[in-house]
């Protein structure tokens, strides 16, 4: 099931159709950083809609190691356009025992 989360997650966000991820965001395998789901879809939707707005061509994924001071191994979705050097959106993605958490960097 992550598979699917995740390519859902992917094409949602390369597509700009937010509400493509909604019925996987809803799911009891899907986690978030944010106080509910409802808060965290909301924010994914802004972003995802100001990448699109601010994006020069189509935006591409790069799948990179977090950052983060952790010891899991955790994963940034960064999607960029072929324009700006640093990414327009970048979703933190973090597999545990059958779950995904998720979280989306500010800026």
């Amino acid at each position: 099931m992550n598979e699917k989360i995740k390519a859902e997650l992917i094409s949602s966000c390369t597509n700009n159709t937010p509400e493509s991820f909604f019925p996987f965001l809803m799911s009891a395998d899907v986690q978030t950083e944010a106080p509910n789901k409802m808060d965290f879809y909301e924010f994914f939707k802004d972003m995802l809609n100001n990448a699109h707005a601010r994006a020069k061509g189509k935006l591409t994924l790069k799948i990179e190691e977090s950052t983060d001071d952790t010891d899991k191994v955790v994963l940034d979705y960064s999607f960029y356009d072929t324009v700006h050097k640093h990414s327009l959106l970048t979703i933190v993605v973090n597999e545990n025992n059958n779950q995904i958490l998720l979280d989306i960097m500010p800026f």
